[in-house]
């Protein structure tokens, strides 16, 4: 069977609103838009609006689409890959800086990042460390990450998404890999 294609007005649609609402969280911040505001802006209406997406999260979320794909593929590997992991949390850094959600993005990057992290590691770890659990682990990781994210929107984007993905590496990296291996 083939792939299903997406009909053109139905991903032109799906843009239109995604866009709207880009441009409606850096005037006035993702907490103050609403749906309303979404369609306003989009010039759909309220029942196009529900036939895509459920919510504005379901709508936020969406821009994530192409980051969950990259983590399921990095995840599925059977082998770590001392590279992956930093190549995926580079493309993230490079993912909120375009979204520019704030820290509604993050709350959600945050979950997205420990679910996955966890799902992997849960498989991985106990064949190289029974030390530390996959839980405190994958914690560790995504909870360094939001920090730095976090430090990242507070300065209003000082470094680019490349620096902050390096010292990201920088700090999380020697620890990790030492688990990772059993050390």
């Amino acid at each position: 069977m083939p792939p299903k294609t997406i009909d053109r007005r139905v991903e032109r649609t799906r843009q239109s609103l995604k866009k709207a609402l880009s441009e409606l969280i850096l005037e006035k911040g993702y907490e103050k838009t609403t749906v309303q505001d979404v369609i306003d802006r989009a010039n759909v209406g309220r029942s196009t609006f529900y036939a895509h997406f459920e919510s504005l999260d379901q709508l936020l979320l969406s821009g994530f689409e192409p980051l969950r794909a990259q983590f399921e593929d990095f995840l599925s590997g059977a082998e770590f890959d001392h590279e992956s992991p930093w190549a995926l949390s580079l493309t993230m850094f490079q993912q909120v800086q375009k979204q520019k959600g704030g820290y509604i993005t993050l709350t959600h990057v945050q979950k997205f990042l420990y679910g996955y992290l966890l799902e992997h590691l849960k498989s991985s770890l106990p064949k190289r460390n029974k030390t530390i659990p996959p839980e405190l682990l994958a914690h560790y990781v995504a909870s360094s990450f939001i920090a730095l994210m976090i430090w990242w929107i507070d300065n209003n984007y000082p470094r680019t998404a490349e620096q902050m993905n390096e010292y990201f590496r920088q700090l999380v990296e020697p620890g990790t890999l030492a688990i990772m291996m059993g050390g």
